[in-house]
């Protein structure tokens, strides 16, 4: 009989997307007799898996849900003893806690200043409790994993500045299914003045560029169309939001809204585009978390337009495979003009962009994911000490503020 793994996950009410889960969650039920726990029902096609038991604790998004849910895990976990058990999401790392004397893997997806920082004017207990749990929540609670996995060079390097052992830290990048293998064909460019393609895919609120972008595109158009804009993602209010600010700003025919779909069907959506987009405002948590899209850009074969900020820059060089532009309207609108006027070396930067993502191929980290899995041991030394998929840093990293069975 096989090994049994557990996989215990933390999804957001609104999450958007859920490949990199996805990913694991198949790769751990080829190798395991698998069980994955959740929240809510996990209703996504990309995470329905055949042959898998789905296991439903439905205590809600808040805090003391949040605790409750992560006691009743541990409780599951000792009862059933398993070979092996994976923690889906940071926010998951305080489990480690309650659990002894079986082989645990840490996916380290998210910064966790993220969910203990609060404004400095809030009352100092409250902000001395957040800080402890910082510490001892998530560092010292990490620390006692078999396996941590950060997805980038920051997480990596964070990770061993707060006493992680280097032995069990292994960068494992997020991954990209070869469904995006140059799904952007050659792009939407067809006469020499037509204007370029871009998307944006992912979360859609105001911290991630939601207004940015819109009022770029209002800026770079007002003399002349040279770009259309597609997002992909919006909740239903964001639609509503998005299309109503379209309108006021007079970009409502060089716009495309779409709201969120299966991770499958992306791939689809980018073909005919010119450039993907990544921003987001320069939130210290950010600066340890790449995202998701832009690894699936770059293996699309789209040029990135990137924000400055360091997981950004980290894979995208100016001029080579994207431009990097500050956060704000008028420094987008002036890389998507840049853009334009490079229209005629698109080719060129496709192929850069393309070659830079190949790495990240998720056929090339799965067995490298694999392998770290089946060698930790409860004892926490991993099997070997070499990091998986590393690559070395770029400049200095900044850190952050102070149920029921289906």
């Amino acid at each position: 009989m096989r090994e049994h793994c557990i996989a215990v996950t933390r999804f957001a009410s609104d999450q958007p997307g859920f490949l990199d889960f996805s990913y694991r969650i198949k790769a751990l039920a080829k190798a395991y007799r698998l069980t994955v726990i959740s929240l809510e029902p996990l209703q996504q096609e990309e995470l329905r898996i055949d042959g898998v038991e789905y296991i439903v604790f439905p205590f809600g998004q808040g805090r003391f849900g949040w605790i409750k849910y992560l006691y009743t895990c541990a409780r599951l976990v000792r009862r059933d003893r398993p070979d092996r058990v994976v923690l889906l999401h940071s926010l998951l790392t305080p489990m480690l806690w309650l659990l002894r004397k079986i082989p645990v893997a840490l996916y380290w997806n998210e910064h966790p200043s993220r969910f203990t920082a609060l404004p400095p004017g809030h009352p100092f207990l409250k902000r001395l409790a957040r800080r402890l749990s910082l510490k001892w929540a998530f560092y010292a609670a990490a620390r006692r994993a078999s396996l941590l996995m950060p997805i980038g060079e920051a997480h990596y390097h964070d990770l061993l500045a707060h006493a992680c052992d280097p032995a069990r830290v292994k960068l494992i990048h997020m991954g990209v299914c070869e469904r995006f293998l140059r799904t952007a064909g050659n792009g939407g460019h067809g006469a020499h003045h037509a204007p370029v393609n871009l998307v944006y895919v992912g979360t859609v609120n105001q911290a991630r560029g939601r207004d940015v972008m819109l009022e770029a595109l209002a800026l770079v158009n007002r003399e002349q169309r040279i770009a259309r804009l597609a997002i992909i993602g919006a909740s239903e209010e964001e639609l509503h939001y998005c299309g109503k600010r379209a309108v006021a700003l007079g970009i409502a025919a060089d716009i495309s809204l779409s709201g969120r779909v299966c991770g499958t069907q992306v791939p689809a959506m980018l073909n005919g585009m010119d450039a993907g987009l990544c921003l987001w405002e320069d939130r210290p948590w950010w600066r340890f978390n790449p995202p998701t899209k832009l690894f699936e850009y770059l293996v699309a074969g789209l040029p990135v337009l990137a924000s400055n900020i360091c997981t950004h820059t980290q894979y995208i060089t100016d001029g080579h495979n994207g431009i990097i532009f500050e956060y704000d309207a008028g420094s987008l609108a002036n890389a998507i003009q840049r853009l334009w006027e490079m229209r005629n070396d698109l080719p060129m930067i496709r192929r850069n962009a393309f070659a830079s993502g190949t790495q990240y191929l998720w056929r090339e980290i799965e067995p490298v994911f694999l392998q770290a899995v089946a060698g930790m041991t409860a004892r926490g030394h991993a099997a070997t000490p070499k990091r998986a998929c590393d690559s070395s840093m770029t400049g200095d990293l900044q850190k952050g503020p102070k149920g029921e069975t289906a």
